[in-house]
């Protein structure tokens, strides 16, 4: 026997290898669609593996891409046979009864299986309803859609659980395009789970985007929410159709009656002004914060809601750049009220902060902004990284104050508190950013280069530009003294001293004729311009970047600067598209292209019968 056993484990072992061989020269075959070939193989293989689904579908698609259905019809019938109440076997033969042109007798056979699935079902009340998802996955893989669907609704009432199947059809009506039936299906899930939010509004998404039965979604899910007024989620499915095709006056009476409805106290109103703060919907945002009075002057959201105002209105002015000094004092008089009523404490230290930025950036009275952030630093009970923040703003206004010391001072201990968060990424960035301002270039670019591989994608970006700038123009020959004049300019930029950042700037390409700055010294023109509002002049500078040097890295930097500008300021979104699809298709390679392909999509929807960036 010792002698007999190793023989006969050796010839196991070959046939099994021969087998092996044998399949992977079929799938070679069937590859190469040498289906002829794969055929004779796996005809051999099924006889031997009858249960192998893989073996079975190979062979099949072999028969069938030889047109030989005479054959596959036998082969088909057999595995029926052999292994009854499997769904894809009887599928399959339905099928091949189609291809002769027998549909009747699919028909009939189709019918009969969905009859023995829902028998089963009915008599198995505690299953979990698997024959009927086994049976609708034979039908979808036959795109047999019909069928798929009435196995799974038929299946649904036999097991009398009103949403079981329910991603299994919702799946089926986005690949039949059967919106209607689709919306009907996530609102059926959401009437028994509110937990399933999040997946229904994954689901609806492509529609919403799309602006697909829209009107039909909101028309049903206010039926759902009259006559289930309990079920908050039909609230918040309206209120996230609204917000996502920014139809903000629409989202705002939602929220309106949310509150009143739900006693919310405003919650709603609050969370709709942040979204319209930050898609640039000011006026619906004071609407939502000066709303919130209705709900009394001792209610939990009222301050919330002044400071929300009072930010909107600061935004207003400030980011258009054409504000007049009466603008500035009737904000500044708004804040100052509102701190006389409820004090300066950590729940209004935002609305100082943001009092100081008026006073420091638009104003330009350091003084009183740097007494209002020094009092702010020193406030108890203020958070940590809230108190990291305003000792960023009180550096840059330091810097503004020529004050370098202090301004470095500050920036290296939120450096060194807050170090590897991007908090802490930013202090560096800004004393990096402060030494190249005072022309030493080695070190700052030192920190630049620590500052590549930053968490936070922006900081990176901004640490990648400007060491960029140091690289290329120190490099060239040992003297810095047209980078160092240049930095000089771009920190009186930053001071708002604008026009002695000009003057400083016209005169560099006297001194320094044929510089590589020239582009540098385009781009920053065209930035300062932008800030004193003169936008004709702007428009004119970032031009010429593109224009006079498509081919160096500046020029995307300009074309995503004119696409915020036409986009933001002046009113031209046809213009920014242009821009911004420039970005996109001609400087794939840039920093700016993931943003630039989102606000060119967001300015296409607008246009319809146009196509989405790719």
């Amino acid at each position: 026997m010792r002698f007999i056993l190793p023989f006969v484990l050796l010839s196991i072992s070959f046939l099994g290898f021969a087998q092996n061989a044998d399949e992977e020269l079929a799938a070679q075959y069937f590859l190469n669609e040498e289906y002829d070939k794969a055929e004779i193989l796996y005809k051999k293989l099924h006889k031997k593996k009858p249960a192998s689904v893989y073996i079975y579908q190979n062979y099949l698609d072999c028969l069938l891409k030889q047109n030989n259905v005479s054959e596959a019809e036998k082969m088909v019938a057999k595995q029926v046979k052999k292994f009854p109440g499997k769904p894809l076997f009887v599928v399959d033969l339905g099928h091949i009864y189609n291809l002769r042109g027998n549909e009747k007798k699919s028909e009939e056979l189709y019918t009969e299986a969905i009859d023995e699935t829902i028998s089963r079902l009915k008599k198995e009340r505690s299953f979990d309803g698997f024959p009927a998802e086994q049976l609708a996955s034979a039908f979808l893989k036959r795109d047999e859609f019909e069928y798929a669907k009435t196995c799974l609704l038929e299946g649904r009432k036999a097991m009398g659980q009103p949403t079981i199947f329910a991603q299994n059809l919702i799946d089926l009506y986005k690949q039949t395009k059967d919106y209607e039936e689709l919306i009907d299906e996530c609102l059926l899930v959401l009437k028994y789970n509110n937990n399933e939010l999040a997946a229904m509004k994954a689901n609806l998404i492509s529609l919403v985007d799309k602006d697909v039965k829209i009107d039909y979604l909101q028309e049903r899910a206010s039926i759902y929410l009259q006559k289930f007024p309990e079920k908050v989620v039909f609230d918040e499915l309206l209120m996230w159709v609204f917000v996502q095709q920014k139809k903000f006056n629409s989202a705002y009476r939602q929220a309106v009656a949310m509150d009143k409805r739900n006693k919310t106290e405003g919650k709603n109103l609050i969370d709709l002004a942040e979204i319209c703060l930050s898609n640039k919907s000011y006026a619906i945002a004071i609407k939502c914060y000066d709303k919130i009075a209705d709900f009394g002057t001792d209610g939990y959201f009222f301050l919330v809601s002044k400071m929300g105002s009072l930010e909107t209105n600061y935004r207003m002015v400030v980011e258009e750049g054409n504000y007049t000094e009466e603008d500035l004092n009737s904000l500044i008089g708004r804040f100052e009220e509102m701190l006389q009523t409820y004090g300066k404490n950590p729940n209004t230290a935002p609305s100082i902060k943001q009092l100081a930025d008026i006073y420091v950036f638009h104003k330009h009275d350091l003084n009183t902004g740097v007494s209002l952030l020094e009092e702010l630093i020193k406030m108890p009970r203020i958070q940590g990284h809230q108190r990291g923040q305003y000792k960023l703003a009180l550096g840059d206004a330091y810097v503004m104050k020529d004050e370098v010391w202090d301004a470095t001072l500050l920036y290296g201990q939120v450096d060194k508190e807050f170090k590897e968060e991007p908090l802490g990424q930013e202090a560096k960035f800004r004393n990096a950013r402060l030494s190249y301002y005072r022309g030493d270039f080695d070190w700052a670019k030192d920190q630049l280069d620590v500052l590549k591989t930053a968490t936070s994608q922006l900081i990176s970006n901004n640490a990648i530009e400007l060491s960029l700038l140091i690289k290329d123009n120190s490099g060239l020959d040992s003297s810095t003294d047209a980078l160092e004049a240049f930095a000089k300019a771009q920190l009186l930029m930053f001071q708002n001293r604008l026009d002695e950042s000009i003057t400083a700037l016209n005169l560099l390409p006297i001194q320094y004729p044929n510089h590589s700055l020239e582009d540098e010294i385009y781009l920053t023109k065209a930035q300062i311009f932008e800030k004193q509002g003169k936008f004709e002049k702007a428009e004119e500078y970032y031009t010429n970047v593109v224009k006079f040097f498509g081919e160096d890295i500046l020029a995307d930097n300009a074309l995503y600067a004119l696409g915020l500008m036409y986009e933001n300021k002046l009113n031209q979104p046809e213009k920014a598209i242009e821009m911004y699809e420039s970005i996109i298709f001609d400087h794939n390679g840039s920093l700016f292209v993931v943003d630039a392909r989102k606000r060119y999509n967001e300015l296409k929807k607008k246009y319809p019968g146009t196509v989405e960036a790719p």
